[in-house]
């Protein structure tokens, strides 16, 4: 009797075990048919036995899948690809060739974002379904795109158009992303930037010597110009200084044969002219103290007037200074 007891015991706590296996792996079934997917992102149910994507949930939402299919999360978000030479980056800079064979080193930026559109969405799963569009696609275009376009010029012709060589990068590879066979339609490119065009070092220190060199012939130039200005403006003013003499004895030779003219009319006689003048002219003499006066003995014959160091006057065989 009592083994009969122990046997319907165990019976029952297998039983037991066994429900509650039962209601675990239903529950376990049911917390695996429910899932959540976050905003900014949509959920890919895709059924493995048939092969296809049977719906795309937008977040935030929950959604309920069967136990078989399986979930792929794609990001609607902005992503961005840094591809700088130093850190912290996601890929290492673009090393391209001029058409003369130098090395140029970009530093680009690509923003882009995914679709949210359920065509746009199945198209990328379809062609990618590890979702690694951005290493197999984008960056490897990126970085042929960059390098063509560099390809196309010579060093010093990147170095002078930098601004239109990174121009012709932007609009080419935003060109060539939207284009593409395999993500036509299910890309949006958000932003390209050319963040930096380097050089090595070598040719950045022929750089820096070609500009110093440039600032030098360029002060040199203005020192050329500055002297020729002064040159200028000196002879200018020489000019114009004989000039206004010129002018000057001009108008000082009208005054002397107006007062000559006035003395000859008023006293009718030319000889108080003659004199007048002969004063006028000792006076002008006289200013630099430097005259010598000969008045010869007879007193027909008029003054005779001799320029020399001091001035001094010589009557008959005496000579009298007249500085004092």
């Amino acid at each position: 009797m009592e083994k009969k007891i122990s046997r319907i015991k165990i019976g029952k706590y297998v039983s037991l075990a066994i429900l509650l296996i039962i209601i675990s792996a239903s529950l376990m079934t049911l917390a695996g048919m429910v899932g959540y997917v976050d905003i900014g992102e949509a959920a890919v149910v895709y059924d493995p036995v048939f092969h296809e994507i049977t719906k795309i949930v937008y977040g935030p939402a929950y959604f309920i899948k069967l136990p078989w299919q399986g979930v792929k999360i794609i990001w609607l978000r902005v992503e961005t690809i840094d591809m700088f030479k130093n850190p912290p980056r996601d890929y290492p800079e673009i090393q391209a060739l001029t058409r003369d064979g130098a090395t140029v080193y970009v530093d680009i930026t690509v923003r882009y974002q995914v679709i949210a559109g359920d065509e746009a969405i199945k198209t990328l799963i379809n062609r990618y379904p590890l979702l690694d569009f951005e290493e197999n696609v984008i960056v490897p275009l990126v970085r042929e795109t960059v390098r063509n376009v560099i390809s196309k010029y010579e060093l010093t012709e990147v170095i002078e158009q930098r601004e239109d060589v990174r121009l012709e990068i932007i609009n080419e590879v935003v060109k060539r992303l939207e284009n593409d066979p395999t993500v036509k339609g299910c890309l949006n490119v958000i932003d390209v930037a050319v963040r930096n065009i380097d050089f090595p070092q070598t040719i950045k220190a022929a750089i820096e010597a070609k500009l110093a060199a440039q600032q030098e012939a360029l002060a040199a130039q203005y020192m050329r110009q500055k002297t020729l200005i002064e040159a200028n403006a000196s002879a200018e003013a020489k000019i114009l200084e004989a000039q206004g003499e010129a002018q000057a004895q001009i108008i000082r030779a009208q005054a002397q044969m107006a007062a000559i003219e006035y003395i000859i009319k008023a006293y009718n006689s030319s000889e108080l002219a003659i004199q007048y003048y002969y004063i006028l002219a000792l006076q002008e003499l006289g200013k630099n103290g430097n005259l010598v006066i000969i008045v010869p003995q007879g007193g027909t014959t008029p003054p005779i007037f001799i320029p020399l160091e001091k001035t001094k006057s010589t009557v008959g065989n005496k000579t009298i200074d007249l500085n004092g």
